[in-house]
């Protein structure tokens, strides 16, 4: 059943996997994204200790990316949870789009508040973003569709 979200992401099936912080792994997602949909790797994906260290996550999910290409050659996003406020001290969101840039990562599932810069740099480096609001509301999702727009 092909859709606009189907061509829009390179999947064959309107179905996307939520990115469940711990309980997604390698092998869900290139499952998810084999059967034709968006497999999504959460944060912590694969894990089973916690890290507080920013490059050390953004490292283990290198691994972990690294893991579904084995997998799979079809589409698949990583998610990035950037504070909703702009001015609070966001260590982790830079280590982690070093990450997803250098590992090419086709597309992102970014959990957050709007930020048109950062979804501008997501632009540049040919990333799709499947936003979603942890508070939807009607006023949000228009200014996300302006965001997309002017870039």
């Amino acid at each position: 059943m092909k859709n606009r979200i189907c061509e829009i992401l390179g999947i064959e099936k309107p179905v996307v996997q939520g990115p469940m912080v711990w309980l997604t792994d390698a092998k869900l997602v290139a499952a998810v994204s084999n059967a034709g949909g968006l497999g999504s790797l959460g944060p912590n994906a694969g894990q089973t200790t916690v890290t507080h260290d920013p490059v050390e996550t953004a490292e283990r999910m290198c691994a972990e990316i690294c893991k579904v290409r084995e997998l799979t050659d079809k589409p698949f996003s990583v998610n990035i949870l950037p504070p909703y406020d702009e001015n609070a001290e966001d260590v982790f969101t830079p280590p982690m789009l070093k990450a997803i840039y250098e590992e090419k990562v086709p597309i992102v599932t970014y959990v957050g508040g709007i930020r048109e810069a950062l979804f501008g740099e997501l632009k540049e480096h040919d990333i799709k973003i499947i936003f979603r609001s942890l508070n939807p509301d009607p006023e949000e999702a228009k200014e996300a569709e302006r965001s997309q727009i002017s870039w």
